[in-house]
């Protein structure tokens, strides 16, 4: 199992944009096989499973949904080993009226197992050029207010 840990947001300054209660499901293969929820302070930490495709997906009402695929399924992985935890931050854009979300529809990130570095890691490529998308999204919302 490899523990996943972090804590949403809603972008504006960390100490003011601390996001609770935003529902986590989680995917493998497409199946829902979990769900979980943020805490008060915006913190959720669980375990997924290893040699699987997972997405994890954050929904809050009033902001787009955002999704992360973890791939655990690589021949180099010790599957015995208990590897560093993964930590990061789940930023969540409001929905707006008029804001077409299907830019970020796609996991906004893709998590793997790095043979060079023997942790799990985000894919450089694939994160540079959702992000790209996801300031697509920025943008026409920062228009709109």
């Amino acid at each position: 199992m490899l523990k996943v840990k972090g804590i949403t947001t809603d972008g504006r300054s960390l100490n003011n944009s601390i996001l609770k209660d935003v529902t986590v499901n989680i995917y493998k293969y497409n199946d829902k096989i979990a769900t979980f929820q943020s805490d008060q302070k915006g913190k959720f930490a669980f375990e997924i499973e290893m040699n699987s495709y997972i997405v994890l997906e954050f929904v809050k009402e009033g902001f787009f949904s955002k999704k992360i695929l973890f791939d655990t399924k690589n021949q180099l992985i010790d599957y015995s080993k208990n590897y560093i935890p993964f930590n990061f931050e789940i930023m969540m854009l409001k929905e707006v009226k008029g804001i077409d979300s299907d830019d970020i529809d796609f996991p906004v990130t893709m998590i793997e197992y790095s043979p060079e570095e023997k942790e799990f890691l985000y894919v450089e490529k694939y994160t540079s050029d959702m992000a790209k998308c996801q300031e697509k999204v920025m943008n026409k919302l920062a228009k709109k207010y």
